[in-house]
């Protein structure tokens, strides 16, 4: 007997990239550690997704929201880094 079928299909999200190496920043370095550990239990993906869809509802800030709906990078990072800044986590 074959398999039941979803109603609604699957999409397949896909987040490519690349990390220049050697890494020489202690925040990236903790960031690849977490990535390899949890790659294997398939939990990264999860994670990360979650947080690109704080970012976009704004429950991150509504600079962030503002800087990932326009798709600029730079203005993201700069919105997070002030928004970890004000908890102290510099």
């Amino acid at each position: 007997m074959s398999r039941i079928k979803n109603v609604v299909p699957s999409v397949r999200v896909r987040l490519d990239g690349f990390q220049s190496m050697p890494i020489v920043d202690e925040r990236i370095q903790r960031t690849m550690d977490w990535y390899l550990k949890n790659k294997k239990e398939r939990k990264a993906f999860t994670i990360a997704w979650q947080l690109l869809i704080s970012a976009v509802n704004g429950e991150l800030g509504p600079q962030v929201q503002a800087a990932v709906e326009e798709g600029n990078t730079a203005e993201a990072m700069d919105a997070l880094h002030d928004l970890l800044s004000a908890f102290g986590s510099d």
